[in-house]
């Protein structure tokens, strides 16, 4: 390895601190420019702070959207929480995911590989992952040639419900959010706290995002929300 490239190894550090908890930086999985992000401190910093003011005892945490396990461990620490378990489709992060609850020493989260949908009319779905972890989606860019497609497993949202049981959902899935929630019926669950994604779903996905959790009996709950990270609360 020349002396550039043992520099730049030497300066990429093992994890980020945030908010209490040490994140996982591989190299492998977490770009430049997220790093630097991270550094300044900037990372899900609304959903961080809001989260452990919202866990309530006994609480079941459905996160979507895992990332590199920053939120899930923030859940899992909490001593309220009951039980955490976190999907994302993107294969490359369950082991950075792995890495970051290790470092905080949590051993209670439950981590798949999967994307959450209405309806499954499919076992794979295409997904496509970017160079920043974060853009990466299920849309295809028009042009775009350097995402790397991969195929992911596919489940229902209903039946992750049912079988887990949880009482919050936390989302941040990329403007997938405009069309999970569809005014259906969440059943035990009394609050979502989801990241809304305006320039990539446009004033009618923002619509959609509300009126469905209108629909499904839930209000915005300005107490808890914080630009476009926003708690829908059970009435």
């Amino acid at each position: 390895m020349g002396s550039a490239e043992n520099a730049t190894a030497a300066a990429r550090p093992e994890y980020v601190e945030h908010l209490g908890v040490k994140i996982a930086v591989p190299a492998a999985a977490v770009s430049d420019t997220v790093l630097k992000f991270m550094q300044e401190g900037r990372y899900e910093s609304r959903e961080g702070k809001i989260l452990n003011k919202i866990i309530e005892d006994g609480e079941r945490i459905l996160e979507l959207g895992g990332g590199l396990g920053f939120i899930s461990t923030i859940a899992a620490k909490n001593q309220k929480t009951k039980a955490v378990r976190t999907y994302e489709a993107n294969p490359a992060l369950k082991d950075v995911i792995a890495q970051t609850h290790k470092l905080n020493g949590v051993k209670n989260v439950e981590v798949e590989t999967a994307v959450l949908v209405r309806e499954a009319r499919v076992e794979h779905v295409a997904f496509y992952v970017r160079k920043d972890f974060w853009g990466s989606s299920l849309a295809k860019r028009v042009g775009e040639t350097t995402a790397k497609e991969v195929m992911v497993p596919v489940k229902e949202l209903s039946w992750v419900l049912g079988e887990f049981r949880p009482t919050m959902i936390v989302c941040d899935i990329e403007g997938g959010e405009a069309d999970l929630f569809d005014g259906r019926s969440l059943p035990g669950v009394t609050k979502v706290l989801v990241e809304v994604h305006q320039p990539m779903i446009g004033p009618k996905g923002m619509q959609s995002v509300f009126d469905g959790f209108s629909r499904s009996g839930f209000f915005y709950d300005q107490d808890f929300s914080s630009g476009g990270v926003i708690l829908f609360r059970k009435i």
